[in-house]
């Protein structure tokens, strides 16, 4: 099936998105100015600011470093660095390979490695050079698995794995029954669960890929997802061929015990070993091993949008949304948090957390906000 008039978008989303010792760069954006949206006292604290006049951008919370430092990423400003006093940002002056930023790890030996438009740059902590990788790659996201390969998604080419020597391309041209997406697999998120299986989410149609080292399995919703076009895409004549007369009168339900939506923007771990999955149109998915669950509009929880999932020190679960801000699920309830509580902007696409425990989250409009437990504060030159 065709898709190109819905993926198009979503890969115009993914580039606005996406989203050692010290932080030695050349650009220091410690702006210091009053706080307009911290629900508390007035107080002075650095910002992010722009330094190559772009517009409209989506702040991506990316890393906590094994030094305390927290990095971030905005599409065409390159790559934020704070080590809780300043932030110093690196772009293509400095040496890194592209200010489109869309993912930043560290691996093993401590260097930073962040993927761009323009393949992977590694940084040491005194300069930037060029990952063995060919820079014809837009990098969506990066993994180091617990045996050292670099895992990596490239938009419209599926996953690569590089072990050092050799470069192994997967999920390039893969056809299942009812994935309608396209067949180059355009992954969003890759994740090692505690059992060492790899896990990558896809963001145009793909659900969710399962490799146990050996073989890829794909999990999509049941075959009523699509025949009640729960994904919402156009109706075209080989979608009709795959499922004979489409649409069917059929209701989706989300208690199938089947993996709730095909579109999957991240995914996470939680202590108890269970993953959760952060979907297009269906809240929250979590997977025991056994079957999926949903978390959306029954548990008085958000069933559209949600972007991130992350489990914090104290065992809580977060969430963030395409338009209603944060949830924080205790186990037993539901809090949401949005901007009438300090939160900058209710579209939230990133969560990080730092040593202390405070809360990071990336928003539209680059909007970034920290949340100790009881107020937030902005960390932006927020102008919109």
């Amino acid at each position: 099936m065709t898709i190109d008039r819905f993926i198009n978008p979503i890969f115009s989303l993914l580039l606005v998105s996406m989203f050692f010792t010290s932080c030695n760069g050349q650009t220091s954006t410690n702006l210091t100015t009053n706080n307009t949206n911290s629900t508390t006292k007035k107080e002075q604290n650095p910002k992010i600011v722009r330094t190559l006049g772009t517009q409209c951008e989506n702040v991506g919370c990316q890393l906590l470093d094994k030094d305390g430092n927290l990095w971030f990423s905005i599409s065409g400003e390159g790559a934020y660095c704070y080590d809780g006093k300043s932030f110093i940002n690196f772009t293509a002056k400095d040496g890194l390979c592209n200010n489109n930023v869309c993912s930043i790890i560290e691996d093993r030996a401590g260097n930073i490695l962040l993927g761009t438009s323009s393949g992977i740059c590694k940084y040491d902590g005194i300069k930037f050079t060029k990952y063995p990788v060919p820079d014809t790659l837009s990098i969506t996201c990066m993994l180091e698995d617990k045996d050292g390969n670099l895992w990596f998604g490239a938009m419209g080419n599926g996953i690569y794995r590089y072990n050092g020597k050799t470069l192994d391309n997967f999920l390039n041209s893969n056809k299942e029954e009812y994935n309608l997406g396209s067949n180059n697999q355009l992954i969003l998120d890759i994740l090692q669960d505690k059992n060492g299986i790899l896990w990558f989410s896809s963001w145009n149609g793909g659900g969710v890929w399962r490799y146990d080292g050996k073989i890829f399995t794909n999990f999509l919703p049941p075959k009523d997802y699509y025949l009640s076009n729960e994904d919402g895409r156009t109706i075209t004549n080989s979608v009709k061929g795959t499922f004979g007369n489409f649409p069917a009168k059929n209701i989706y339900s989300e208690s199938l015990g089947s993996i709730t939506d095909d579109m999957i923007f991240s995914i996470s771990e939680d202590k108890a070993g269970n993953l959760w999955f952060a979907t297009r149109r269906h809240g929250a998915c979590r997977y025991d091993g056994k079957s999926f669950s949903s978390f959306s509009e029954n548990e008085g929880f958000v069933n559209y949008g949600v972007y991130s999932i992350l489990e914090d020190k104290k065992g809580n679960m977060w969430f963030s949304t395409e338009k209603n801000g944060v949830y924080c699920y205790d186990g037993k309830t539901f809090t949401n948090y949005a901007t009438a509580n300090g939160l900058v902007n209710n579209s939230v696409f990133s969560i990080l957390e730092d040593k202390d425990g405070n809360l990071w989250f990336g928003t539209r409009w680059f909007g970034l906000s920290r949340f100790d437990g009881k107020s937030f504060t902005t960390f932006s030159q927020y102008d919109n």
